[in-house]
């Protein structure tokens, strides 16, 4: 016969699946604001990659040139992949939560995700063109804070999804 507080011990969901949540909900928000931020400023505008709430009276338009198309529009891309790893760690996470399985889903959606939100800056960085005036805006830099998160949400959620 189980004790009393080891019934509830069970059934109460443990403070480091609290974290793992709490550090997968805040990856998915830095996702998205690294996609909502401009990722190049330049005395003028500030070039989003993809923002749809950005006006034209703040933020340039990258349409009329074609190297910034080819730059602007992967990197946005790379980072919409990360945002969707992202979402299906926080379904794999609560799917084993809920003893339905999700280690495997976590151990592929967290370092796919990591990964392309890490190439995403790297890439964006090397192809903007050469002599492009100004330098990297905010959503380039937040995009490696959004991956040291990304990286400590996927560490705790594998440790929490035990099977």
């Amino acid at each position: 016969m189980q004790q009393r507080s080891e019934i509830l011990r069970a059934h109460n969901p443990s403070e480091l699946a609290i974290v793992a949540i709490v550090l997968v909900t805040l990856t998915i928000g830095l996702v998205v604001v690294v996609a909502s931020l401009p990722w190049w400023v330049d005395g003028t505008f500030a070039y989003p990659l993809g923002n749809p709430f950005c006006q034209e009276q703040v933020c340039g338009d990258y349409t009329d040139s074609a190297s910034l198309r080819n730059v602007f529009p992967p990197t946005y891309n790379l980072v919409l992949v990360a945002l969707v790893s992202s979402v299906f760690e926080l379904l794999f996470l609560v799917s084993s939560m809920l003893g339905t399985g999700g280690r495997l889903g976590i151990l592929v959606a967290g370092p796919l995700g990591s990964i392309t939100l890490l190439v995403a800056p790297i890439y964006f960085y090397f192809a903007m063109p050469v002599g492009f005036s100004g330098g990297p805006g905010p959503g380039w830099f937040m995009a490696f804070v959004a991956l040291v998160f990304f990286l400590a949400a996927t560490a705790v959620a594998f440790v929490v999804a035990r099977v």
